[in-house]
């Protein structure tokens, strides 16, 4: 079970864990990133702020926004603010995912680097990390912010996840799982590298309803299948647990053994799902992981010879 947050659905992660660890790892990636992000935030949030519901979308469009891509309810200086920076956080958690090896050729300290560019003023390096990590609009030199929405009734860039559910048909799959079972409570608190906006079960309810007309229920995992005790509680066996520790996710992960049968193994140079390439152990592999390989075949080997 690959950089499986199973901790996330107990209910037992704090909200402030995900996006402090992103944070963390942003700052151990390219030293300075997350003083150079926070810094960047918090001028165009001072701009925002100064335009104003009527010249907010002036503003959008220097940092390139392309005109009439603006979501409808996108109708006030703040509520584009929280979207355009939740944007900002999934790009970051999404490229945290991503890196490995951990290096200066990854997506997350391509990332940092736009931002820590002396050269660029705020907006700039705002325009410049959208067209970068999210690529521009085909008919136009500018970034297109509906592209960022899922599909379906009611829909806004912040959904159930705030880790991210993606765009179009995927998005809306994600975001209608993350309203019923799947519920991660992810926020970003005065510590983390993104302007401070606390998640809540209030503005979870009232997004799932809005959206599908159901009522997220966080304690259904714990309650039927006990994700906080699989040991004692279940008859869960032969269960390996990896956990790559530069993976937001891991803050989720279960990280010690349960049982002599349930076990973890914390990859501190991994990233998402980086013992789970298909050819690997190979030469872009970091010899942590490349070892690590040869441990999780000998255990699941062990396991099928068993049964």
């Amino acid at each position: 079970a690959a950089s499986a947050p199973m901790k996330f659905y107990d209910q037992t992660v704090g909200s402030d864990k995900y996006y402090d660890h992103i944070t963390d790892v942003a700052e151990s990636c390219s030293p300075g990133c997350s003083s150079s992000v926070r810094s960047t935030l918090s001028a165009i949030s001072v701009e925002l702020q100064k335009a104003g519901d009527n010249q907010f979308p002036s503003v959008a469009s220097a940092m390139g926004i392309c005109k009439d891509t603006m979501p409808a309810y996108m109708d006030t200086s703040r509520l584009f603010r929280d979207e355009l920076m939740m944007v900002v956080g999934y790009t970051f958690a999404n490229v945290n995912m991503a890196n490995y090896p951990p290096g200066k050729k990854t997506s997350l300290y391509k990332a940092c680097q736009i931002f820590q560019d002396e050269e660029l003023m705020p907006l700039d390096k705002l325009s410049k990390f959208l067209s970068k990590m999210l690529g521009k609009a085909e008919s136009d030199n500018c970034f297109d912010l509906s592209s960022q929405l899922p599909s379906g009734v009611n829909a806004t860039i912040t959904a159930g996840d705030w880790s991210g559910v993606g765009s179009s048909s995927n998005g809306e799959i994600w975001d209608t799982q993350t309203c019923t079972y799947l519920v991660e409570r992810i926020g970003f608190s005065q510590r983390s590298m993104f302007p401070n906006r606390p998640w809540t079960m209030d503005w979870m309810r009232s997004h799932c309803a809005a959206r599908f007309g159901v009522e997220p229920r966080p304690y259904e995992y714990k309650n039927k299948w006990r994700f906080d005790d699989l040991a004692s509680s279940t008859n869960a066996t032969r269960i390996l647990f990896t956990n790559g520790l530069n993976d937001g996710w891991s803050v989720g992960g279960i990280k010690e053994d349960l049982s002599d049968s349930i076990l973890a193994l914390n990859l501190k140079t991994g990233a998402h799902h980086s013992d789970l390439s298909h050819v690997g152990p190979s030469r872009h592999d970091t010899k942590e992981v490349k070892v690590a390989f040869k441990k999780i075949s000998k255990i699941l080997g062990g396991w099928i010879e068993e049964v």
